[in-house]
């Protein structure tokens, strides 16, 4: 398994489901494929540089986690799908050496 950092910019306005719903979601999609939840941090809502269509803000959310790296694509596949998910980017966490 490899740890990641998933940055999820979530649509949440004007929905009925809030944002514990969402981050929530999110998370269980993580444990469905076999990962594990290393720490959420829930930053706030910021402004787009750019607008995109009728949304111009959106609730950004950190998620630490380790999963197995075959199982990435198909989180980013059923999360693609869901629609308070407005964007989401991956970064694979590097081991740290220890300084000698």
């Amino acid at each position: 398994m490899k740890n990641y950092d998933g940055l999820f910019i979530l649509n949440i306005q004007g929905k009925d489901e809030g944002l514990k719903e969402a981050i929530d979601a999110i998370e269980k999609e993580i444990t469905t494929l076999g990962g594990k939840i290393n720490g959420t941090q829930k930053m706030d809502r910021k402004r787009f540089e750019r607008e995109s269509g009728d949304l111009d803000s959106g609730f950004y959310v950190n998620v630490q986690f380790s999963v197995s790296p075959d199982k990435l694509e198909p989180l980013r596949s059923k999360l693609a799908l869901n629609d308070i998910v407005y964007r989401q980017f991956y970064l694979k966490q590097e081991a740290v050496a220890a300084a000698a």
